[in-house]
């Protein structure tokens, strides 16, 4: 039996009408959606994306100390594995004592600014009777630096310092008196000193 001509074009009217109608309210829900949504909505400028400082860079490279010239390793970390001529270099010579040097002393004729060696935070600003004025300096991958024999230090417990910022000016203590002007550093790893020579020039990612 055939059907009616009427037929078929009614169906495409109801087809075209049903598509409309739902287009229509699917369009208004869309709309309310992100209407609501909007009252929500913090949004962040370029200006404040701009000013954001990365604090941890894998592929950066921990840096010396220092950047002036003619600065010098004149006392190294003390390593069982070194040859005996550089174990002598390392050793530190008070009172009467021969104790292994736990960090590298930096000697350089006039006193020069010292560097935080990565991005980091100050967590302890003290003075010791024979090291000096000493600053430690918390970093990612469970590192902290330790500086000692300032002259002046230039940062505040609490503060927040970048690889290669200045954190004091060098000198003297009494410990390493002979030294003349210069600076101590020593590196602990998970809490283990370690020889900063194996830090120090290496990107951050790889220890």
């Amino acid at each position: 039996m055939k059907l009616k001509s009427f037929v078929f074009p009614t169906l495409y009217v109801f087809l075209i009408f049903t598509l409309v109608i739902g287009l229509y309210f699917t369009s208004r829900a869309m709309n309310v959606d992100v209407d609501d949504s909007l009252e929500e909505v913090t949004y962040v400028s370029n200006v404040i994306l701009n000013d954001i400082v990365p604090v941890f860079n894998m592929d950066a490279v921990v840096c010396n100390p220092y950047n002036q010239e003619n600065i010098r390793i004149a006392r190294y970390y003390y390593n069982m594995e070194d040859d005996v001529e550089r174990q002598k270099e390392s050793l530190v010579y008070y009172d009467n004592t021969y104790m292994p040097n736990t960090g590298i002393d930096y000697v350089g004729d006039e006193k020069f600014e010292v560097l935080s060696i990565m991005n980091g935070s100050v967590i302890d600003i003290k003075e010791d009777e024979m090291l000096g004025k000493i600053v430690e300096i918390r970093h990612d991958n469970n590192i902290i630096s330790s500086y000692a024999g300032f002259s002046e230090i230039t940062v505040q417990k609490g503060e927040t310092v970048q690889l290669g910022s200045k954190i004091g000016i060098s000198g003297t203590n009494k410990i390493n008196e002979s030294l003349g002007n210069h600076i101590h550093l020593e590196i602990y790893k998970d809490g283990i000193n370690v020889d900063p020579l194996k830090i120090i020039g290496q990107k951050i990612g790889d220890f």
